[in-house]
């Protein structure tokens, strides 16, 4: 017997449910399906990561730009994306500025909303209809679904790597049982969760998630929303906003007569700072309606990358890695004219909980150099006068802004500190972690200069030749930086006595811990697993960072995470 049609259940202002069926072909005589939802609603709400939420720029700021749409950062509208890879670090800072900039929200009483916000286009089904009433057409139907998507987030982050995992959560969490017996798609396929132990995922510790478990939990509607957030501003004023925008979605549930208290937040990279946050008193202060948090390649405790992106630009290979980096900067200026004024991107660079001796220098087999002793933030980010100081001050500000400059980028810097040690140990008592671990996929865990011969036309030509012996001298510490133009190479001088004006190169070795490509696992990732912060830590491999919500594992444990969150955070009526 063929599977019912599943019709969207449409909930009016007063909490009536309603749906409408079409007329179909005599010939097709598959049933339909109406779920009458729970009275119980338990909102799951996603937080992206950084550059995960699409921005717009101010009326003011795009007549400054002479754009001809307000659009600041949408990397799935291609022109506009592609038309970034000819900007300057100039027109990249006014772009991309906290101050001018703000998330671009779906508002369905804008005629154009559906055409600017048409990355989210044929979903899966979603309860709620936001207009209330009948479907009509099966267009008008996928119409409306569409809609409500995007009314519930899902445009205003880049639903072309997030977009698989909310409907697969939206999908699953919606049809666990049928019948009153679990669904096939719990038990069987990619996103197999019951009866599983967290070990098949990389769990440590955990136990799998029984089939009486999950349809104790199926007493309850978990609409899936996502929050975008300017990551361009510092991500404890990005946690008061999501704040109040999980305060509202639970009043849209009250106000139509569902029971709604708690959230489950679901986050990716930076996400899982703004996440901490937003439970942090001093933040978001929204410890009250989160039932629990799963974090998904969270820079716990920052990622040296950040250092080495600032400092050279972002990295890339083949055709779809070359036009990402030149997207969003492939040079220490496109991306300091940026990161240097956004507090949010500096707050990645490593904490103290980082560890000591992260970032340092090799003349071949030598270590000449190993930072920070203790403090990153005043022995590299507010250093200005050594060549291995984060920020070049002549790269902070290139648009000549009045408001910005290097002793504006100096101050986040320091503020960087007093937001890393408040949220140190921030972690919500229902923690759940999926990180990389994984051989292929190195990251910085050390950023490591390596010291040789001059650039060919910049001192080393001779060198090159074998003219000339290279001797470099220590400290280290005390060499000057000759030439820098955040392309790959620093030209430096400090040699030996008698060869103080020779010139050598200084190139950052490519990446060498297991990791995600970006965030290492055992410097970053593993920090809350050291604190006894986690219920359960799934350490994985098979996936890039920013794809790690692509991966079938991921999405499992997270289906698992989300289900035991839910299953010890409320009182049920038919405990397992």
């Amino acid at each position: 017997m063929s599977q019912p049609t599943l019709l969207s259940t449409q909930i009016r202002p007063d909490g009536t449910q309603v749906a409408q069926a079409s007329s179909t072909p005599r010939d097709d005589q598959r049933g339909c399906e109406m779920h009458v939802l729970p009275s119980r609603t338990i909102p799951v709400v996603f937080l992206p990561g950084i550059m995960g939420s699409h921005l717009k720029v101010t009326s003011q700021r795009q007549a400054e730009l002479k754009k001809t749409t307000d659009v600041s950062w949408r990397p799935e509208a291609t022109m506009e994306a592609l038309a970034v890879i000819f900007k300057s670090p100039a027109q990249r800072q006014m772009l991309l500025d906290p101050q001018a900039t703000e998330v671009d929200r779906y508002d369905l009483r804008n005629p154009a909303a559906d055409k600017r916000h048409d990355n989210v286009e044929d979903v899966a089904y979603l309860h709620d209809s936001p207009q209330g009433g009948g479907a009509g057409t099966d267009k008008e139907a996928q119409q409306q679904r569409d809609r409500h998507a995007r009314l519930r987030g899902w445009s205003e982050v880049f639903f072309g790597s997030y977009g698989g995992l909310l409907q697969t959560l939206e999908r699953q969490l919606n049809q666990m049982c049928r019948d009153g017996l679990v669904r096939a798609e719990w038990t069987a396929g990619h996103h197999k969760v019951t009866g599983v132990p967290p070990a098949e995922w990389g769990g440590h510790g955990g136990e799998a998630l029984l089939p009486s478990e999950l349809q104790t939990v199926s007493d309850a509607w978990y609409p899936v929303h996502a929050v975008g957030y300017n990551w361009l501003r510092s991500n404890g004023d990005s946690a008061k906003e999501v704040a109040r925008r999980i305060r509202e979605i639970i009043a849209y549930y009250q106000q139509r007569q569902f029971d709604c208290e708690k959230v489950i937040v679901v986050t990716h990279s930076m996400g899982g700072l703004v996440g901490r946050a937003l439970i942090h008193p001093d933040f978001g202060n929204a410890q009250d309606v989160v039932a629990g948090i799963v974090h998904g390649a969270m820079p716990a405790v920052g990622a040296a990358a950040a250092y080495k992106r600032i400092r050279m630009g972002f990295e890339g290979t083949g055709v779809k890695g070359y036009l990402f980096k030149k997207v969003v900067g492939d040079t220490g200026p496109k991306v300091t004219a940026v990161l240097a004024n956004a507090p949010g991107g500096l707050q990645l660079l490593p904490s103290e909980r980082y560890g000591p001796g992260w970032l340092k220098a090799n003349v071949g087999d030598q270590e000449v150099l190993s930072l920070p002793k203790s403090d990153p933030y005043t022995e590299i980010y507010t250093v200005q006068d050594k060549w291995y100081r984060l920020i070049t001050p002549e790269w902070v500000n290139p648009a000549n802004a009045k408001t910005t400059g290097i002793d504006k980028a100096l101050d986040s810097l320091s503020e960087c500190k007093g937001f890393h040690q408040e949220i140190a140990r921030s972690y919500h008592s229902a923690t759940y972690l999926s990180y990389g671990s994984d051989v292929e996929q190195k990251a910085w865990g050390e950023v490591i200069w390596r010291i040789g011969k001059a650039p060919f036309f910049h001192g080393g030509t001779d060198q090159h030749l074998g003219l000339e012996k290279l001797h470099v001298g220590t400290p280290a510490e005390e060499w000057q930086i000759d030439q820098d133009d955040g392309d790959g190479v620093a030209v430096l001088q400090g040699g030996q006595p008698g060869r103080v004006g020779q010139r050598f190169g200084a190139r950052i070795a490519d990446p060498a811990q297991a990791g995600d490509g970006t965030v290492p696992a055992d410097r970053s990732a593993q920090d809350p697993v050291r604190q006894g912060k986690v219920r359960i830590a799934y350490q994985q491999t098979g996936y890039e960072h920013q794809d790690s919500f692509k991966n079938n594992e991921v999405q499992a444990s997270t289906l698992h995470a989300i289900c035991k969150i839910a299953l010890h955070a409320f009182v049920w009526k038919t405990p397992a």
